[in-house]
């Protein structure tokens, strides 16, 4: 094709390419509705072919540069993150996040789902049969739970090192459920299964030594925060995953940045709640006090966490949403 045939042809895609860039000037991608990115996207992929076939056919021409600085405009957009400052970090944990979360709910279901299937798993092989729970559980722990008196006060408990150990182990799971999802998302899944096979393990141990009571009140008070942390960092792996498994519209690197960016912002928004799941559980769980104390202070988190998530999504609409769930 002629040049001058090739630049009546696509002019159009460009010109509006163009017009979307200048609108970008003053509005970040980030408030374009749905339809408006996928345009862009659309467009940006329509031009980077232009440009490639503009190289081959008509090397260092006009046109070929022209393109080249039109596609590297539109893809500092694409490919860049925002800067970020303490009013936007603030809008981020009370305002996105939540909206995050809802627009993912399927992956946050899926995430929490796995999870809770394997507890199920686990706990009924181990009520089947103690020797069930290697597959879980280390034999030394099993043993320990087994043989010792449950209801010992912890005299060794310094709660600024568990605090901080428990707190760097949470995280590590957290980010390993959200890595893992570049395998397809299989990774994310093996995570989940496998920290839910300790979990029903371990509820199953205390079962069989009638301090079913006792256990959960150890695992409620933070295990609200924690957990719901847990399943927001494997929904994250999941939408990362899908991404490469079904890249839609877009080609898969343009599917796996766009949905990768917000899965990272899943992750990053469950660092407070991982912090504070960490605090409590070093600090408050082991307090020698009564356990109902321990369940009503579980359900206050329940509710707190719920009110967090609920709230600012009564304030938006399902526009508001969409752009999230790319």
């Amino acid at each position: 094709m002629k040049e001058d045939k090739f630049i009546e042809k696509n002019s159009k895609v460009w010109k509006d390419l163009e017009s979307m860039l200048f609108k970008l000037k003053s509005k970040s991608i980030y408030k374009l509705d749905k339809k408006s990115l996928d345009e862009f996207i659309n467009m940006y992929n329509a031009a980077c072919s232009h440009l490639s076939y503009s190289r081959t056919y008509y090397g260092n021409t006009a046109t070929t540069s022209y393109l080249n600085r039109l596609v590297a405009s539109a893809h500092s957009y694409i490919y860049t993150t925002k800067k970020s400052n303490i009013k936007n970090l603030i809008r981020f944990l009370t305002v996105e996040f939540p909206l995050i979360i809802k627009a993912n709910m399927k992956a946050f279901i899926i995430s929490s789902g796995l999870f809770l299937v394997a507890v199920l798993a686990s706990f009924v092989f181990t009520l089947i049969s103690t020797d069930n729970a290697v597959a879980f559980v280390s034999e030394e722990y099993i043993q320990h739970v087994l043989e010792s008196d449950v209801n010992a006060p912890r005299d060794s408990w310094d709660p600024a090192v568990y605090s901080n150990f428990i707190l760097t182990n949470n995280i590590k799971v957290g980010i390993l459920a959200f890595a893992f999802g570049v395998s397809f998302g299989l990774g994310t899944c093996y995570i989940l299964i496998q920290n839910g096979f300790l979990l029903g393990a371990l509820a199953a141990l205390y079962n069989i030594k009638n301090a079913d009571f006792l256990f959960w009140s150890l695992i409620l008070p933070h295990g609200i925060l924690e957990l719901f942390a847990i399943f927001v960092c494997g929904a994250a792996g999941i939408k990362m995953g899908y991404s490469l498994v079904n890249p839609g519209q877009y080609s898969r690197k343009d599917s796996f940045i766009l949905r990768s960016k917000t899965a990272l912002k899943m992750v990053l928004g469950t660092i407070p709640i991982f912090i504070i799941a960490g605090f409590i559980e070093g600090y408050i769980t082991p307090l020698p006090i009564p356990g109902i104390i321990k369940y009503i202070f579980a359900l206050l988190t329940l509710v707190l966490l719920i009110l967090y998530i609920a709230i600012p999504n009564m304030k938006h609409n399902q526009s508001d949403l969409d752009i999230y769930k790319l």
